[in-house]
């Protein structure tokens, strides 16, 4: 608790307040004059990350790749299968390989793009990702290719003799069967097509393409992937692929939403593609709407002694439907567990599985999907998880109508971030909170439009075809950030007499040397002055100081304390100090805030 202290001397008493390290995090739903409590907050805490024991400078983002400059990345996929592990970055109408950040590969092309939605699936055939975004086809991954998913199926084809190469995306045509379709690579004797029709290559006939490509089949074209297509039979309009916006596995089965319905389709169990059986939930949500993602869930179901993996789907206007069981097939093993109300999501991104529970960002907060089960619509917020910073959140989804927050868990750092991407007139924000604490803080200069954990390390997707890697180097891809630092305002005890700061002492621990400024803030008004310039540190001392993964070469990385006192100014009934270091230097900072001291002298009424 921070507690006046007395000092003895001539004339007037000088006292001295003592700030501890803001270990309950940025705190922006707090009584303004509800500062007694034993909770070490903040009211500002920008770009530090709390911990247990202290708050410490973050470290900057490094540019990863940009294999186009032209467009935003929207979408980063990850792959991790057998050794084979794979970063993907969505960038316009691009798929590209970024597991090389030196040679990005553009694995997919000639789409339309958008936010794409994927999952990593195991079936006994290998480990897939598969990805949708509710205008393309859908893409499968099997490791090594990309495969184009539609109503029809891919077909290879054995070819003899070969006139002339075909080329890719040149449309192809049967002599004698009349079949097209669309070349999406050719293989030595092996030409894989992307039929547009229903007839299939037949043997010995000649196939040319638009491109001038010209062979004769060897022998009849056979199903390399099946298409996805309606399980009753139905005309293929009836089922557009492309719609599909989301996908999520459960037991064992993928499940996708249907772009503006409110309609789940599924495939067969250990099924990536093939035909899909409609599930309608029209007659479920009574709220309307239509179907903005699902999820697996695990739910305390006493009945079967401990955590039951349910299916939850979410509508946009936050109605969650959860059912359990194993095919919705059969009413024996399926059945609706309850039908429960958060309030509308931030976007079809906007949630993570948290252990076993989900937590979903929406108008009201971050909010536990448990809380929804227990608690009355109205009274979610109480129990979300980001209720410390309440006000600023209501704040943040009051100027940003658009939905498309992105939730990501770093399980390395135990860090779950919220990205509030840019809006008309209002920068982007980070906010994290530490998964051990439940402390927040904010991240500026991070326009995270998308994330991904791959093998440990983050990674954001941004502007202008950037991929940047987090918690690198000492600046946010050559530019320097400040972190500042604002206790939750004191009046020391005398809510009516004045008080007037004269010194204050800031105690950092670190392996570096730092410099640093402060400054007074009075009676609840948060005035942050202009930035100090960052120190200058020489970065001969880096090792290997390329585009990202910096490390430290025969540098000393020993702590070692740092205090100093600087003058401050200003009167007021009520004291917040406001700390700031500018980061801008190839080498991150590690500093970490021990404690800040005031001394201060007491008045009268301020008239």
């Amino acid at each position: 608790m921070r507690t006046p202290v007395q000092s003895r001397g001539r004339g007037r008493k000088a006292q001295v307040v003592s700030f501890p390290p803001p270990t309950s995090g940025w705190i922006s739903n707090q009584n303004l004059i509800a500062n007694t409590s034993n909770k070490p907050g903040a009211v500002v805490l920008d770009n530090w990350w709390p911990t247990p024991q202290t708050v410490r400078i973050r470290q900057g983002c490094a540019l990863y790749c940009q294999p186009d400059d032209t467009q935003d990345c929207t979408s980063l996929m990850t792959y991790d299968s057998g050794g084979i592990v794979k970063l993907f970055a969505a960038i316009g109408g691009t798929i590209w390989d970024i597991s090389s950040p030196s040679a990005p590969v553009a694995a997919v092309t000639g789409l339309i793009g958008g936010e794409w939605s994927y999952v990593q699936f195991a079936t006994d055939g290998g480990v897939f990702l598969v990805a949708c975004n509710g205008v393309d086809p859908v893409q499968l991954f099997d490791g090594t290719h990309w495969w184009p998913l539609t109503g029809y199926a891919i077909e290879l084809v054995q070819l003899g003799t070969v006139t002339k190469a075909f080329t890719d995306g040149e449309t192809v045509t049967g002599g004698t069967s009349g079949a097209t379709g669309k070349v999406l690579f050719q293989q030595g004797q092996q030409l894989y097509v992307q039929l547009t029709s229903t007839a299939t290559f037949k043997s010995d006939e000649t196939i040319t393409g638009t491109e001038g490509g010209s062979a004769v089949a060897s022998e009849d074209g056979s199903t390399y992937w099946p298409g996805i297509t309606p399980a009753d039979g139905s005309s293929i309009s009836t089922l557009h692929p492309s719609t599909f916006t989301y996908v999520w596995a459960y037991m064992a089965r993928l499940y996708f939403v249907q772009a503006g319905t409110l309609n789940v389709w599924y495939l067969s169990a250990g099924a990536v593609s093939g035909t899909a059986t409609p599930f309608p939930m029209g007659g479920i949500f009574t709220g309307g709407g239509s179907l903005l993602f699902g999820s697996s869930w695990s739910l305390d179901n006493s009945s079967s002694n401990g955590l039951s993996e349910q299916c939850v789907m979410v509508t946009d206007e936050g109605e969650v439907a959860v059912y359990q069981g194993y095919d919705p097939n059969l009413s024996s093993s399926w059945s609706k567990v309850g039908l429960y109300r958060v309030d509308k999501p931030r976007g079809k991104r906007a949630f993570i599985r948290n252990g076993g529970d989900l937590l979903i960002a929406t108008d009201a907060g971050l909010i536990p999907l448990t809380q929804a089960v227990e608690r009355n619509p109205s009274n979610l917020a109480p129990g979300a998880v980001s209720y410390p910073v309440q006000d600023a959140w209501m704040q943040y989804v009051s100027e940003r109508p658009t939905r498309n927050w992105q939730v990501e868990v770093w399980p390395e750092m135990q860090m779950v971030l919220v990205s509030i991407p840019e809006a008309e007139n209002y920068q982007a924000y980070l906010l994290v909170v530490n998964m051990n604490t439940s402390a927040w803080a904010r991240f500026t200069g991070w326009d995270a439009l998308c994330m991904a954990v791959s093998s440990g390390q983050l990674y954001f997707g941004t502007t202008s075809g950037r991929v940047a890697a987090a918690w690198q180097t000492g600046y946010d891809m050559g530019a320097p950030f400040t972190a500042i630092y604002a206790p939750l305002f004191h009046d020391l005890g005398g809510t009516f007499g004045a008080k007037m700061p004269k010194d204050a002492s800031v105690m950092m621990r670190g392996s570096t040397d730092v410099s640093w400024s402060i400054s007074m803030m009075y009676d609840y008004v948060l005035t942050i002055p202009s930035a100090p310039a960052g120190p200058a540190i020489d970065s001969a001392s880096v090792w290997d100081a390329g585009i990202w993964d910096q490390s430290m070469w025969n540098s000393s990385t020993n702590m070692t304390a740092q205090k100093k006192w600087s003058a401050v100014a200003g009167m007021g009934y009520a004291i917040s100090p406001c700390f700031q270091i500018t980061s801008g230097n190839l080498l991150p900072f590690d500093n970490e805030i021990v404690r800040v001291d005031v001394t201060y002298l007491t008045g009268g009424l301020l008239s």
